[in-house]
C-alpha cells in the first residue's frame, strides 16, 4: 500500500505531533508499506531524504501568524502528483498549511483521505492572555482566525473518509460531532518501548528528583513548575528540566532560578537541553515524580511516557489529562507545591498512582499496537 503523510514537523525536529507521526510512518514502513512524508522545509534541512525506510519530502510552505505562506501552488501540485497512484493520504492536524491548503483538492484526489487530528486551538481565555497587550492581541487574533476557519471549512472536513482523534473527550472530537456530525476513530498517543522497559535502575543524580521534558517555549510554562518546586519543602530534592534546545525562554528560566534562590534559598535545579533520546528515557524512569505546567496541551506525549514508566504525575488542567489515571490535576502553583510535598513524603501513595498510570499505559499506549490498529483501518478502507 502507498501511504502519504503530510505534517508540519517531522524528523529531525522534535515535538509531540512529530513523535506520533514518526512512529506511525516508520511502523507502517516496517509492515511493508511504501510511506512518504511531506513536511515543511525548515532552514538547514534537505529537500529530499530517506530515514528509517520513510521517504521525506520537504517543501517551502509554512504557517506564520495563523496564515499560510510559501509556495502553495507548488505544494498542491506536488501532493496531487504523489496521490495519483497512492492508496491513502493522511493529513496530520488542521491549522497548518500542510493540511489546509489542500482542502480545495480533496474531491479531486482518487485515493482515500484521512484527517489525523491532534486537538485544536484553545478558544478559552486564561489569565496569561490578559497579562499584556501583546498576549491579548495574539489571543484575540487567533480566536477569530481559527473560529472562522473551522466554520468556513466544515464542508471540507466532511470530505475525509475518516477522521482520527486522540481521545473521546478531546474538545476537537466533541466539536466535530456537534457542529458537523463527524464521528471519529479514537487513537491514543503512544510511548516508546524504552519507557516501558525498566531494566536496572541507576539514578544518574544519586538523589530523588522530579522531572519535566518539554521544549523551552512559553506555552510549556516551566516557570510554573520552577515556582512550585521552590514553594515546596523539598530542599534535598532535585528538579530536572529537559528541552530540545536552549531558547530565549530557557534563558528566562535560568534568571528566574537565580531570583528564586535569593528568595527561598538555593535549590538544586538542572536546566538541560540536547539530551539523547535514550538518556531522556533513563532520566524519566529513574525519577520520583513527573511535572507538567503547560498552558495548553492536547494529549501530551511526555506525560504518556511518564505513565509508561510508572511515574506519578502532577499537571495543570490541559487537554484530556484530567481523564488519565496516575496523577493529580493542580489549579495553581500552591496546589503543585502541596502535592510535591505529599507524594515525596508518602511513597505508598506515589507508587499507587504510578502503578495506576502504568497499567493504563500498558493497555492503551503501546506504539506497536497503535500502528497495527492503524494498519488494520487502512486495509479496511481499501478493500
Amino acid at each position: 500500500m502507498k501511504i502519504i503523510f503530510t505534517v508540519n514537523t517531522y524528523y529531525p525536529l522534535t515535538d509531540g505531533v512529530q513523535a506520533v507521526t514518526e512512529y506511525e510512518a516508520e511502523g507502517l514502513a516496517k509492515l511493508g508499506h511504501d510511506v512518504t512524508v511531506i513536511t515543511v522545509r525548515y532552514p538547514g534541512l534537505k529537500e529530499l531524504e530517506t530515514f528509517n525506510n520513510v521517504k521525506i519530502i520537504r517543501h517551502n510552505i509554512a504557517t506564520k501568524h495563523a496564515l499560510f505562506v510559501g509556495d502553495i501552488k507548488g505544494y498542491r501540485k506536488r501532493v496531487e502528483n504523489l496521490c495519483t497512484d497512492a492508496d491513502v493520504l493522511i493529513n496530520v492536524c488542521t491549522q497548518t498549511a500542510t493540511t489546509e491548503v489542500l482542502y480545495p483538492l480533496l474531491n479531486k484526489l482518487s485515493c482515500k483521505k484521512i484527517l489525523y487530528m491532534h486537538g485544536f486551538h484553545d478558544f478559552h481565555w486564561h489569565m496569561f492572555d490578559l497579562s499584556s497587550i501583546s498576549n491579548f492581541g495574539h489571543k484575540l487574533w487567533n480566536n477569530i482566525r481559527w473560529r472562522y476557519d473551522y466554520i468556513a471549512n466544515g464542508r471540507y472536513l466532511k470530505q475525509y473518509d475518516k477522521v482520527i482523534q486522540l481521545h473521546e473527550m478531546d474538545e476537537a472530537n466533541l466539536f466535530m460531532q456537534k457542529k458537523f456530525g463527524i464521528y471519529s476513530e479514537i487513537f491514543n498517543n503512544g510511548a516508546d518501548d524504552q519507557f516501558f522497559d525498566f531494566g536496572v535502575n541507576n539514578n544518574p543524580f544519586k538523589k530523588p528528583y522530579a522531572i519535566c521534558v518539554s521544549n523551552y517555549i512559553p506555552r510549556k510554562n516551566q516557570e510554573f513548575i520552577l515556582r512550585a518546586f521552590y514553594k515546596s519543602k523539598q530542599r534535598d530534592m532535585l528538579l530536572v528540566l529537559i528541552g530540545s534546545s536552549n531558547t530565549a525562554y530557557s534563558s528566562k528560566l535560568f534568571k528566574l532560578k537565580q531570583k528564586l534562590d535569593d528568595e527561598y534559598g538555593k535549590r538544586d535545579v538542572k536546566i538541560l537541553c540536547s539530551v539523547p533520546r535514550q538518556k531522556i528515557a533513563d532520566y524519566v524512569k529513574n525519577s520520583s515524580l513527573y511535572l507538567l505546567g503547560s498552558k495548553w496541551e492536547a494529549f501530551p506525549i511526555s506525560l504518556v511516557e511518564a505513565m509508561a514508566a510508572g511515574k506519578p504525575y502532577l499537571s495543570t488542567d490541559v487537554g484530556i489529562v484530567k481523564y488519565l489515571p496516575g496523577g493529580k490535576i493542580v489549579e495553581n502553583i500552591d496546589d503543585m507545591a502541596f502535592w510535591i510535598d505529599l507524594l515525596m513524603s508518602n511513597k505508598k501513595i506515589a507508587k499507587t498512582l504510578g502503578n495506576e498510570g502504568r497499567y493504563y499505559a500498558e493497555e492503551n499506549f503501546l506504539e506497536d499496537n497503535i500502528v497495527l490498529r492503524l494498519n488494520k483501518l487502512l486495509k479496511e478502507m481499501n478493500l
